[in-house]
């Protein structure tokens, strides 16, 4: 089994969950982070996990960009589609707002990877509205973002069940 994972990520949250992803993945495993990667063909690939962080309701552009103009050839593929986002209320949503329905109702496994704050690594805007996000969490007594290890052996497990 040959497997691309492809993500976006902003402050490096998602590419640790996709590293950890990878050492749980059985078979070849290429990371491609699509703003500094050369991306691959996909006719090298048997499955694709495609995914990101989630930035004031968004995945990166590039991400869904890309899922949209390689529609047919991904249909053919296995699929699996993550995203990181420390908000569980809203995650079907983020789904279906960042990848196209035919793919997700294709995809053996959607998995969101929780969330965690890297203010040290943040801009000044990011930085300005995640800490609003968590004095807004500890106003209203909910729970904070957190990483979901879990959800990453989970998908890791789906994906070499099916191969």
């Amino acid at each position: 089994m040959k497997t691309m994972i492809l993500y976006a990520s902003k402050y490096g949250f998602t590419a640790d969950c996709v590293a950890e992803l990878k050492k749980n993945l059985n078979g070849e495993t290429r990371l491609v982070n699509i703003n500094s990667d050369k991306i691959p063909a996909l006719d090298d690939y048997d499955t694709v996990l495609i995914g990101g962080s989630i930035y004031i309701g968004q995945i990166d552009k590039k991400i869904k960009k890309y899922c949209l103009s390689h529609l047919d050839e991904l249909k053919n593929k296995t699929l699996g589609f993550f995203i990181s986002c420390g908000s569980a209320e809203t995650i079907d949503t983020y789904f279906k707002d960042s990848f196209p329905d035919i793919l997700l109702e294709k995809a053996l496994t959607l998995d969101n990877f929780g969330g965690e704050m890297r203010p040290d690594k943040m801009k000044f805007f990011h930085k300005f509205v995640s800490n609003m996000v968590e004095k807004s969490a500890q106003k209203d007594n909910t729970s904070p973002m957190k990483p979901l290890p879990e959800s990453i052996l989970r998908m890791a497990n789906t994906i070499n069940t099916h191969s």
